[in-house]
């Protein structure tokens, strides 16, 4: 396994920086992630240190989870950062869900810890269950081709820094094995058994269901999401060339230019644009192609999300926001 986990760093190229912070919930994931980051930490020069971040979502459990962490992170000598939360009430004052709360307020904190440290990265346990199971999370909500693209080894996030993610090409039960063999008995979330949530919906019943059909579930949908990946990195970069030529001055298209590019690179461009506008990211399909169909047919506009709205005037559209929305 620590052969395997060298190998696939050293062929990925994850470790370009040494500094890590590594998120450690307790977890069979996490506790591997963080031991093979230690036993493999003189052949990689890394300096680390182990992050903890307590929800406030299960009471005396979640608590006790940050302390055995804490108890690990001590055990291999390491430093030690916990921050206490409450979810709940982040995510009700902010109008979000509670696994977006948790989500934000999780990585606020691994990013503050980087800063703290002034370290280049953080390491994250997501594993090859995980990412298929984000791929069907995404299919079944309508994604498209650049929504199943997969979580990569390592991501240059605006908003949290250098997100590392050594653990891709290993399964779940790989993972648990590992732990297991050296005898680290991790702490079991008892959520992650229950199927109200979406994701544990995919797990729990999902899953085992596709691999009745194909045995190798996990590893098809993880290539397919590479394959993705890759398709997609290599349409951003064509965008680049021709966002100039389509869009003026970041504020209008030019419906003449727009329509002599295919319709994959239309709506890529139509995406950077309304981001680049907006400041929104979390426009889908329909918003995209419905801007797209504007501009293919000559439409007067189209009413998006947040109060915006698409005009084509003149041979160009602009976003504007509509005081009626």
């Amino acid at each position: 396994m620590l052969k395997k986990f060298i190998d696939v760093c050293q062929a990925e190229k994850i470790f370009s920086t040494q500094k890590i912070v590594v998120a450690v919930s307790g977890g069979a994931d996490s506790l591997a992630l963080a031991d093979l980051l230690f036993r493999s930490r003189q052949r990689f020069g890394l300096q680390l240190c182990i992050a903890h971040y307590e929800h406030g979502l299960r009471g005396q459990i979640s608590i006790d989870d940050a302390e055995f962490v804490g108890r690990f992170a001590e055990s291999l000598g390491l430093e030690f950062f916990c921050e206490h939360g409450d979810v709940k009430k982040f995510a009700a004052e902010n109008k979000i869900s509670v696994e977006t709360a948790a989500r934000k307020l999780r990585y606020n904190f691994l990013d503050r810890v980087r800063r703290k440290k002034n370290f280049d990265a953080i390491a994250l346990a997501h594993h090859a269950n995980d990412q298929a199971e984000t791929i069907l999370m995404r299919l079944l909500r309508g994604a498209t081709s650049s929504g199943l693209a997969a979580m990569k080894f390592k991501f240059d996030s605006a908003e949290y820094g250098l997100l590392l993610r050594p653990l891709l090409r290993f399964k779940k039960f790989e993972l648990e094995s590992y732990c297991a063999g050296r005898g680290i008995v991790p702490r079991v979330d008892a959520t992650n058994f229950e199927t109200d949530a979406t994701r544990n919906k995919i797990r729990l019943e999902l899953l085992p269901a596709l691999a009745k059909f194909n045995p190798n579930i996990v590893d098809t949908l993880c290539r397919f999401a590479e394959v993705t990946a890759e398709e997609t990195d290599f349409i951003d970069v064509e965008v680049k060339k021709f966002f100039p030529q389509v869009v003026t001055n970041q504020r209008e298209i030019l419906r003449g230019e727009f329509l002599k590019l295919h319709t994959t690179l239309q709506r890529a461009v139509v995406k950077k644009f309304l981001a680049a506008t907006t400041g929104v990211e979390d426009f889908g399909f329909v918003h995209f192609e419905s801007v797209r169909k504007v501009l293919e047919k000559g439409l007067a506009g189209v009413e998006l999300p947040h109060g915006f709205r698409a005009d084509l005037r003149k041979g160009k559209l602009t976003i504007r926001k509509n005081i009626s929305g």
